[in-house]
């Protein structure tokens, strides 16, 4: 497991970006952590990193988000989605198989991230399964966000 701190939100997502050239795709990032300890701004980072031109928000409410990857950026690795998934308001893994999750998931061209990933354990499963963890650090803006 390695351990990173960062000082800020630009930082954190300086680290997704940095982290992002190692992903091929099929890959499936649990990222698990209290409220604004910094999940969405490395999701964000990680689709800037990828190409992504549109703006990146939690999909609190509608649950799964799907974002094109253009040749030129993710076309390399392979990827060619992000399905970013917000587990906070389910209760089941079923529930992420209702909203069309498991279309994507074993996908080789989708690197999919799960929100509040410890809502829905059995994600855990998926062989390509890498997990973040966010803790709030000894100030207002560290964070300690460790990865499996």
């Amino acid at each position: 497991m390695k351990k990173y701190i960062t000082n800020s939100s630009e930082a954190t997502k300086r680290l997704a970006k940095k982290l992002a050239p190692q992903l091929k795709g099929g890959e499936v990032i649990g990222l698990v952590g209290e409220l604004g300890t910094g999940k969405t701004v490395f999701v964000q980072g990680l689709a800037e990193a990828l190409g992504i031109k549109e703006t990146v928000n939690s999909p609190t409410f509608v649950l799964m988000k799907i974002y094109g990857i253009t040749p030129a950026k993710g076309g390399k690795s392979g990827i060619k989605h992000l399905v970013h998934i917000d587990a906070y308001r389910l209760e089941s893994f079923d529930q992420l198989k209702e909203i069309g999750a498991e279309e994507y998931l074993n996908q080789k061209d989708c690197l999919i991230v799960v929100e509040w990933a410890d809502k829905v354990p059995e994600i855990r499963k998926y062989p390509k399964y890498k997990e973040v963890t966010f803790k709030e650090g000894k100030s207002l803006e560290e964070r300690v966000i460790s990865i499996q």
